[in-house]
């Protein structure tokens, strides 16, 4: 199988793998249409142009679900019938086997897009590895995800979803987005709690299609990139609503309870 070998990013990569950015051809599996979105400045955009903003909300890991009294699909169809057009499934590393993928995930994506609904593929690292395996465990997730998923436009990767306190936290992060650009993948890449965007020169990570994941919409550079709300419980709506950011309620809230929010979503659509 042809490799392709891409060059590192100088000292920026310390933080995580030494590892080079290394693409495998593998050919991405078919799931169901999803209009491709793209981030243009501070919007995220389908492919007429037309601004996006979808509401939805946070699952359990898969695991979590298969062990509970409901499983992801029943979940999935309430979210649907809510009016939720986005969804973040958390990924664990006890659940990663080869297999995991192309054989769990995909049918996940395929049901999920197949409703209406974005997925957000999450992996939760370990905070109480140390920052290195950390950012090692998300890279050879990410890479094992793209590898199946590569620009299928129904799925967004959000490589590290505990924020890690280190002064690496932006360069791991930009790693995550190089890996994926060194993929050719154009799939949006989630980064949590960019902290350094709180500070001047508040420089967004370099690369394409990159939104910043925050709990609240104060304190937070809302001209200068797209930003999604995580753990969304309804509070600031306004300020939310008047910036256009996403929002995604934490598992614990009812479909119910912010069920009108979720209809306001302005989705994509497939012909531009």
């Amino acid at each position: 199988m042809k490799r392709l070998l891409l060059p590192l990013v100088g000292c920026l990569l310390c933080a995580c793998s030494g590892r080079p950015l290394v693409v495998s051809a593998t050919p991405t599996p078919v799931v169901p249409q999803y209009c491709t979105l793209r981030v243009e400045g501070r919007r995220i955009v389908d492919a007429g142009g037309r601004v996006v903003v979808l509401h939805g909300a946070s699952l359990p890991s898969l695991a979590e679900m298969a062990q509970s009294d409901r499983d992801a699909a029943q979940r999935l169809e309430e979210l649907a019938a809510a009016g939720a057009r986005v969804v973040r499934l958390p990924v664990d590393q006890r659940e990663i086997t080869p297999t995991f993928v192309p054989a769990v995930v995909s049918p996940f994506v395929e049901r999920a897009n197949a409703l209406g609904m974005l997925v957000i593929l999450a992996y939760r690292n370990d905070l109480n590895e140390t920052v290195r395996k950390q950012g090692e465990a998300a890279e050879d997730w990410l890479r094992l995800a793209l590898t199946y998923l590569r620009n299928a436009p129904g799925v967004w990767f959000e490589p590290l979803a505990r924020p890690i306190a280190t002064p690496k936290w932006r360069a791991m992060n930009q790693r995550m987005v190089d890996v994926a650009r060194g993929f050719n993948a154009d799939n949006v890449i989630v980064v949590n709690r960019p902290d350094w965007l709180q500070r001047a020169p508040r420089e967004v990570l370099a690369g394409s299609n990159v939104v910043y994941a925050v709990p609240t919409p104060n304190g937070w550079p809302l001209d200068v990139a797209p930003f999604i709300l995580t753990d969304f419980d309804g509070a600031d709506l306004a300020a939310a609503q008047s910036g256009q950011v996403w929002s995604i309620a934490s598992e614990a809230v009812r479909p119910t309870d912010l069920a009108p929010l979720w209809r306001t979503s302005r989705p994509c659509k497939l012909n531009p």
